[in-house]
């Protein structure tokens, strides 16, 4: 039983001294060199939102209205989950009017909701107006296709993160 617990030991103790005097100059010239390579190739893919305006979004920093249905879906998906990478640029977006009061806050919501390919998924993203408006009086009827643009923020209510178009105006 004791040469049992001995035998880790004595084998740890073996590889670790095994090469010691050993000559590593061309193992440690291969990882440089290796290192090197990776480090000027692996360079990371440039996010969306960073390319530059130009007349194919009109000007806007993210327009969803000119995606096709899976990347439009893809990339609110991407809004909602990493909205600090989208704080306060423009964004442009066509969806489904939704309209929400909270019965206990009477507080409004209103949001856009985008649907992915099939329509089985929806994201909504919600937008304030910039001005004084009126439901249902100044808004269109639920579930009107819309076009809506805006400044793209985030804020956090009973500790869950939300996202939202402040200064939004309805375009269609």
């Amino acid at each position: 039983m004791r040469k049992c617990r001995m035998f880790p030991v004595i084998l740890a103790a073996a590889l670790l001294t095994g090469c010691a005097g050993a000559d590593t100059t061309n193992i440690d010239r291969i990882i440089a060199a290796e290192n090197t390579t990776a480090e000027t190739t692996a360079a990371p893919p440039e996010p969306v939102t960073d390319a530059p305006l130009d007349a194919a979004n009109d000007g806007y920093d993210v327009d969803l209205t000119i995606l096709d249905s899976n990347m439009v879906y893809a990339q609110v998906y991407d809004m909602v989950y990493r909205p600090e990478e989208y704080e306060g640029k423009t964004v442009r977006a066509r969806g489904n009017f939704a309209y929400y009061q909270d019965e206990t806050t009477h507080k409004e919501y209103f949001s856009v909701l985008i649907s992915d390919a099939t329509a089985c998924c929806a994201h909504g993203i919600e937008f304030v107006r910039k001005g004084e408006y009126l439901f249902p009086d100044d808004y269109p009827a639920e579930g009107t296709e819309i076009t809506i643009a805006g400044e793209f923020f985030s804020y956090v209510e009973d500790s869950v993160t939300y996202v939202q178009l402040r200064n939004a105006e309805i375009l269609a």
